[in-house]
């Protein structure tokens, strides 16, 4: 069996995991499970056309949409990531379970990939209209052994300032 017959085959399976995780979600629970069920579906479509065409435009194009249209009904973007990130569990979870173990690697390394890119146009999707972008942080790695800086500065240097 390969990817896309798992995909396939186990779409169902794979449906009723990933709505488990997200039912939960304020937004999702508040929508009903027939309408996520039908958002999950459609996501694990688009994961498998993307695989199949190995073209991720339209799962791309997808995830910048759902942004959008999540932002204006006052979703969160980690919210609608989590429920990405839900089918992708739920994927690997059905290819550990049905797969040979030969042939888990290459195909789990093409929903990564599948469903990295398209958290990333959600992501920026989220970012354009306003919400959900990730605040600058300060990059402390001088602090840390082990980082390539390295921590070569006197503790007393390194006190927060009040």
């Amino acid at each position: 069996m390969d990817i896309l017959e798992l995909l396939q085959n186990d779409e169902d399976a794979i449906v009723a995991e990933a709505l488990t995780a997200v039912t939960w979600l304020e937004h999702y629970e508040r929508d009903g499970e027939d309408v996520a069920r039908d958002r999950l579906r459609a996501l694990c479509r688009l994961v498998a056309g993307a695989i199949r065409t190995q073209d991720l435009e339209g799962l791309v194009a997808h995830a910048g949409g759902i942004a959008r249209e999540r932002h204006a009904a006052g979703y969160d973007r980690t919210e609608v990531a989590d429920a990405f990130s839900a089918v992708e569990q739920a994927i690997w979870h059905r290819a550990l379970l049905s797969m040979p173990a030969a042939d888990r690697t290459w195909a789990l390394g093409l929903v990564g990939t599948a469903l990295t890119h398209a958290k990333d146009a959600l992501s920026r999707a989220f970012t354009e209209v306003g919400a959900g972008a990730v605040p600058s942080f300060v990059d402390l790695s001088p602090l840390f052994r082990g980082s390539e800086q390295g921590r070569n500065r006197y503790d007393e240097d390194l006190v927060h300032p009040v």
